[in-house]
């Protein structure tokens, strides 16, 4: 699909003032908050989100009587974080009472469950605290209720019918919510909990401890693709702070075993190297490795976990490419549909997020797969750019073509009944032909157009300054022109990369393309004259320190 350039209205020659204008930000008062961060003022009060009291009194309650708790979190990267910041105030204030459960996402499925419940009967359990999950299990909380075991659900996910009667609901998205920001990660939430049973629950704990929980947060914060934004955006600046100065072990080794550098650790290594593989093993194994490796304190353990998450992550990578290369065989033929729905029997269910993901950044369409899962049946997932919640599109399907389904306006997950699949794609097809839909990623809005000659290390100080990027606050896009080619490659996997090096007055600077194999950019050579779109990054990859260019497309001078 071509993509149509467009220059965002140009308001000053100021690189600070035209990015601040292109991300909405206008009066001194949103400046100031936007460019200088401050943990005290960013971050609200967390009871004033509906139900905390009850949640932290429950809680204190459980502590104080020595009750049994169990967590149960979520398997992806978001409930492993918050389930291990739980874990880690629980072992602060010297509560040991209390278990992990973290599902099978292959076998037990997400949330809570029926054969769950009566395993956590018998540890003799009086209080389960879900993580990331839980505004949609109406059926599974009342069965604990059944059975004597009070629940207090910490969610952050969209409600789809009537709430669970549990003890508390704690969900920022929960209708008539007031709190100030309603799209933290699971793992916000959590730090939000520990935040107040801190402030009621009168622990010995140094003030402030609660900071160097911040890691997880951030780590959680951009792997569930969050808008970083309002109290996102303070938990995600200073998380990545404590994250380069954080003591856990099983990340350090982590750090160590990736090629991540620890003192520089940003968005970007969360992003596409700590998320994806925190993730990995819940995909292609089980999250409790994951929940091991931000929880354990002996170096060999980390060790032989980072191992394992390396050799899933091959699986995974070979997974995926392969799903990949099937969807562009079935569609190749004809136009692009209004919406890729795809499935098949031998894909992998925890594999279909990170491939609709693929998909989606190289089709621009909705994208719904589904997989086999185990004795589960058919598992989906699906992705969108914003031109539609999924949510709701997936709740205008007829009875009995979905078992359930849930997620956020941009992601989501379902499973098919038996023989529904044709049925399931036969029916999204019929909804998106009757939604008007806009062609997002079709246009690219370049931030301010710049010469090669003004990036350099002051240009840098100035991007800077509007990190974290992630979802709501993109990396700036600029505009290059007339930039002649000194040279070209292609790397990684079968040369799926490219790189294009240009000539500066004091040296080269080079523009990586990812995964654009296939976006016809393979017939630039030295000396074309090109024009692209680029954001600026610092790589200091294997130790070397450069400024270097990210591509986000190009068009070759004729």
């Amino acid at each position: 699909m071509k993509k149509e350039w467009k220059l965002a209205e140009q308001v000053s020659d100021d690189l600070e003032e035209q990015l601040l204008f292109t991300r909405g930000i206008k009066t001194e008062e949103e400046k100031e908050k936007f460019l200088n961060p401050d943990y005290e003022r960013g971050l609200f009060d967390p009871f004033e989100m509906l139900d905390m009291d009850k949640a932290v009194s429950r809680i204190l309650k459980a502590i104080r009587g020595d009750e049994r708790i169990v967590l149960y979190g979520d398997y992806d990267a978001d409930g492993v974080c918050g389930t291990a910041i739980m874990h880690d105030f629980f072992k602060k204030i010297g509560f040991e009472n209390f278990e992990v459960f973290i599902p099978d996402r292959n076998i037990d499925g997400y949330g809570l469950n029926e054969k769950a419940i009566n395993e956590i009967v018998k540890s003799g359990c009086g209080l389960i605290i879900t993580i990331d999950c839980g505004i949609t299990d109406v059926e599974e909380v009342a069965l604990a209720a059944e059975k004597g075991i009070d629940t207090v659900i910490l969610d952050h996910h969209l409600e789809s019918g009537p709430i669970p009667k549990a003890v508390a609901v704690v969900d920022p998205k929960r209708k008539g919510d007031v709190y100030p920001f309603n799209f933290l990660a699971g793992a916000g939430v959590a730090f939000k909990t520990v935040q107040a049973l801190i402030r009621k629950g009168e622990f010995k704990i140094v003030p402030g401890w609660e900071k160097w929980l911040l890691d997880l947060v951030a780590i959680a914060t951009v792997a569930d693709m969050v808008p970083l934004e309002s109290e996102n955006r303070e938990l995600v600046f200073y998380g990545l702070k404590v994250l380069q100065k954080t003591a856990r072990t099983g990340l350090l080794v982590f750090f160590k075993k990736f090629g991540i550098n620890q003192s520089s650790v940003n968005e970007d290594d969360i992003a596409f190297t700590i998320g994806p593989r925190i993730n990995v093993a819940s995909r292609m194994d089980h999250a409790n490795a994951s929940f091991a490796l931000l929880t354990t304190e002996s170096k060999e353990e980390a060790k032989s976990i980072s191992e394992h998450l390396f050799l899933l992550n091959q699986e995974r990578r070979d997974s995926v490419d392969s799903i990949l290369e099937e969807v562009g065989r079935r569609i190749s033929s004809g136009e692009i549909p209004l919406a890729i729905i795809e499935g098949d029997e031998s894909w992998k269910a925890g594999v279909l997020g990170l491939a609709a993901n693929r998909i989606l950044e190289k089709y621009h369409r909705p994208v719904f797969l589904w997989g086999k899962n185990g004795e589960a049946g058919m598992k989906g997932s699906c992705r969108a750019e914003g031109e539609v919640n999924l949510v709701e599109v997936l709740n205008l399907l007829p009875e009995g073509v979905l078992i359930e389904a849930g997620g956020h306006a941009f992601a989501g997950g379902f499973s098919v009944f038996p023989g529904k699949e044709e049925s399931l794609k036969k029916e999204l097809l019929n909804i998106f032909e009757k939604i008007n839909l806009p062609e997002a990623g079709k246009i690219i809005v370049a931030d301010k157009e710049v010469k090669i000659e003004e990036v350099d290390r002051n240009f840098w100080k100035i991007v800077e300054k509007f990190r974290p990027f992630g979802m709501d606050n993109p990396k700036p896009v600029f505009w290059l022109k007339d930039m002649e080619v000194s040279n070209v490659k292609m790397f990684g996997n079968g040369g799926i990369h490219i790189q294009i090096d240009f000539q500066k007055r004091n040296g080269v600077i080079s523009a990586i393309g990812f995964f654009m194999k296939n976006e016809g950019n393979f017939d630039i050579k030295k000396g074309d004259k090109i024009d692209l779109l680029a954001s600026v990054e610092k790589s200091d990859y294997k130790g070397y320190d450069e400024l270097r260019l990210r591509l986000f497309d190009l068009k070759k001078i004729l």
